[in-house]
Order: C-alpha cells, then sequence, then structure tokens
C-alpha cells in the first residue's frame, strides 16, 4: 500500500510521492493497464496538495509509466507499452555482455575488493581454502550511466587472489578472470530469485529512495569443470530490469 511520507525531510513531496508511486507499480500494486487513484485521492492519500499530485504524475508520465485518458482517469501503462528496460534471459551471463546484448553501455563502479571470511553456514565452500577466507568483490554495475545492481561475490582466496591487484572499474570480472586463468563461471544448481527492500546503504549505492523494491539473485557458481568459483548476491532495481526464466 501507498507510504506515508515524510514532511520533514528535505526531499521535495513530490518527489516522495514518484518514488512511492514508482515503488507500487513495481510491486505489483497498481497493475498495467489498471486506474491509479484519482489526483484528489492521492492528496488525501499522502496529506499533500493537488499539485504536489499533478507535478508527480507528469514526471510518471514523461516516464512512459503513467498515462491520462481523457474522461477516465491516470492509469499504468499497457504491458505493450511498460516493459522494464533491461532484460536478461541468463543469469550467470556477464553482465557487459548482456549490456551488449540490450545496445546500453555497461559500466561497473568498485566499492570494495578486500580479504573476508566466508559466512558461518558456507565454511567449505572453498575446500577450506586459506583457512576458509574468501577474496570479497563489491560492485555497482551501470548500463548507460544508470545504477542497475550492486554485486556481491566471494571468490576462492587462492585461486583468484589476483583480483586484489586488479583494476576492476569498467571492466567484466568475468572476462579479466577467463584472461587470467581461462575459467568461465557455469549456472548455479542452487539459484534463488527473491525480493527485498533497499536497505540505507543499497539505496545510496543505486541511487533509489530507501525501501525501493529490488530482486535479490543469490546462488553457488562453479567453472567449467565443476570446480567451485564464487558465491554470489546481486541486488537488482526492480524497475529497470526484468528476467527471462
Amino acid at each position: 500500500m501507498p507510504s506515508e511520507l515524510d514532511h520533514t525531510s528535505q526531499e521535495p513531496l513530490y518527489l516522495q510521492v514518484i518514488e512511492d508511486i514508482r515503488r507500487d507499480i513495481a510491486s505489483g500494486l497498481y497493475r498495467a493497464g489498471e486506474k491509479i487513484p484519482s489526483e484528489l485521492e492521492l492528496g488525501d492519500i499522502y496529506r499533500v496538495s493537488r499539485i504536489t499530485v499533478r507535478n508527480a504524475v507528469k514526471v510518471l508520465e514523461k516516464e512512459g509509466l503513467l498515462v491520462k485518458r481523457q474522461g477516465k482517469g491516470t492509469f499504468v501503462t499497457a504491458e505493450a507499452e511498460h516493459k522494464a528496460p533491461f532484460e536478461n534471459d541468463d543469469i550467470v551471463r556477464s553482465f557487459t555482455k548482456t549490456c551488449e546484448n540490450n545496445g546500453v553501455v555497461p559500466g561497473a563502479r568498485l566499492v570494495a575488493c578486500e580479504r573476508t571470511l566466508l559466512p558461518l553456514d558456507r565454511p567449505g565452500f572453498f575446500g577450506g581454502a586459506d583457512n576458509g577466507a574468501a577474496i570479497r568483490v563489491i560492485r555497482v554495475r551501470t548500463a548507460d550511466d544508470v545504477p542497475l545492481m550492486v554485486e556481491d561475490n566471494l571468490f576462492d582466496p587462492v585461486k583468484y587472489r589476483f583480483l586484489l591487484d586488479e583494476h576492476l572499474e569498467d571492466c567484466s570480472i568475468f572476462e579479466v578472470i577467463e584472461q587470467k586463468t581461462g575459467l568461465v563461471p557455469r549456472n548455479s544448481t542452487d539459484c534463488i530469485l527473491s525480493m527485498e527492500r533497499a536497505t540505507p546503504q543499497l539505496a545510496e549505492l543505486l541511487d533509489v529512495a530507501e525501501n525501493e523494491p529490488l530482486f535479490t539473485v543469490s546462488g553457488e557458481y562453479s567453472d567449467q569443470y565443476g570446480e567451485p568459483m564464487f558465491l554470489g548476491i546481486q541486488h537488482v532495481v526492480g524497475r529497470h530490469y526484468s528476467f527471462r526464466l
């Protein structure tokens, strides 16, 4: 359901309305082809003026999320018109190649590359290599400079130790690994797709509002020889992304 706005925030109220309606569309509260509440009703829901609501709706119309029909109201755009602009039909495929397939320019911003310990429930994933350590790489992936996901991967600490010294900005980490080792990832046998809400940290990295709906893709991945390669989790902006399963 619509969220209560923070009237004490420095963020303009119309922007808060925009983000909340986006979240409700992404979550399915307002479905494609359905009519949303009137400007008067939205004003009552959010406790804001009709002008504030009207400004928010105009922005969402320009984005193609909403369409006004004379004498009928405002509707979520039909499924044929409203489609996530970025589609992935292979979860483990290089994000760079997926961008190329979608006709957009890939990017990557490194957040962290460091040694860490494996999660307590996966202490032996890499066969106990380096006393249960791992190389953790966190990056924000972008398409045409728009943040789409945060990838948080744990790699074998011995086989992929070189990642600590690599330049990992604006590149495919899988291509770096293949060039160094000849190894490539294969689909996880235990990959889970779920939904979450953006935490303050993820919201900042992805340039979205807190509680924005996100896809979460997590799994255990092996190389082409069946050897454990990495544990991965991706936090994906739902309104920009779709998966073909």
